[in-house]
């Protein structure tokens, strides 16, 4: 994996993790002592990525500030400041950076998606961008009905026959040419679909997110069991 250049977006305010975000970066909200981005950064490098562009731009000196003082000796990190910025213009801005085949990263998920595999999978398909994707879990208990409306099943929050995108979005260099300034992901992989370039990679590992407290308190009691591969030990 070290020749793919991984983009990490990192630049949102993280309104829904108040007051963690009135004074911190959302990268930088802590999970059992360490930043966020601590082991998000963890992670690429236990699965062979090399070089990170960090995307910032809502409190982009503290996580500057952050990478300058907890320097990783296996990743080149380079930080992105676009300001107020949307997704894709971040990614944009990042690509003066990238030379070849990158990796779309969300900066508030935690996955243990198995890269090597993942593009594995992507060259044998032929594919522009490879998004990865993870079964949709029903926040709500489900009940279902028969002809009467007597209740006949009911499932507590159960696996639905849908899948999600979870970001980690294996591209190759031509993919840049589909994104536009001031467009949105759903518009950017609408494009690689109606162009026949977008396949999917199923994911079915841990997948954390870090978008409420909430979320923050389950992801940190998840995360010993997180890692698949850490410095290159199955653990």
């Amino acid at each position: 994996m070290r020749e793919v250049t991984a983009i990490l977006l990192c630049g949102g305010k993280g309104e829904r993790l108040k007051p963690f975000t009135d004074t911190l970066p959302k990268a930088l909200v802590p999970l059992s002592g360490q930043p966020l981005l601590y082991h998000l950064l963890r992670y690429l490098s236990a699965e062979g990525i090399s070089r990170v562009v960090v995307c910032v731009g809502y409190k982009a000196e503290a996580i500057e500030q952050f990478l300058s003082e907890h320097a990783n000796p296996t990743l080149d990190i380079t930080c992105v400041n676009s300001g107020d910025a949307g997704m894709l213009d971040r990614v944009l801005d990042a690509q003066k950076y990238v030379n070849g085949r990158f990796l779309i990263c969300y900066g508030d998920t935690l996955a243990n998606v198995d890269l090597k595999e993942l593009q594995t999978q992507h060259l044998a398909s032929g594919a522009r961008a490879t998004v990865t994707t993870y079964p949709l879990h029903s926040p709500f208990g489900i009940i279902q009905s028969d002809a009467d409306n007597r209740a006949v099943v009911f499932a507590e929050k159960p696996v639905l026959p849908h899948f999600i995108n979870i970001g980690f979005i294996l591209c190759e260099a031509e993919v840049f040419t589909y994104l536009t300034r001031g467009s949105d992901m759903p518009t950017f992989l609408t494009s690689l679909i109606e162009a026949g370039g977008l396949y999917t990679y199923r994911h079915t590992g841990k997948h954390l997110t870090v978008n409420t407290e909430k979320e923050r308190a389950s992801a940190e009691s998840e995360l010993v069991e997180f890692f698949t591969y850490m410095d290159g030990q199955r653990i």
